[in-house]
């Protein structure tokens, strides 16, 4: 009987630790967000960015794929953690190119200019 006591114990404080370690993980604005593709004559398009905070200013390697993956570019992030909102720069050939964005649970809303995409979070 004491031994039963003990086990149930046990269980119950068991299954406490599993819930609260659960409940504890919280939201970030951190993360890799991608809807990178492969066509069906082997290209690739879309765009991939891993955000990452470093001391509380917040960076971003951004890979984007035009038929093939470019080379990734780091640039520094503002970001409204709040908000959840986050606006990047990437330098470019043919001028700046600007980029707003909304992350979520599931992934990263990304505006640049009047398009809009979606990033699928996909890990972090």
């Amino acid at each position: 009987m004491v031994t039963r006591i003990i086990l149930c114990t046990v269980l119950c404080l068991m299954m406490v630790s599993v819930a609260t370690a659960q409940k504890a993980k919280r939201f970030t604005t951190e993360g890799t967000f991608s809807n990178i593709t492969m066509g069906s004559g082997g290209d690739y398009g879309g765009i991939q960015i891993y955000l990452t905070d470093s001391d509380g200013q917040f960076y971003a390697t951004v890979t984007i794929a035009e038929g093939v993956l470019m080379a990734p570019v780091l640039v520094k992030v503002k970001a409204n953690v709040e908000k959840r909102q986050i606006e990047f720069t990437l330098p470019n050939e043919n001028g700046e190119r600007n980029f707003k964005g909304t992350v979520s649970a599931g992934g990263l809303t990304l505006w640049e200019g009047a398009t809009k995409s979606f990033l699928k979070r996909k890990c972090g």
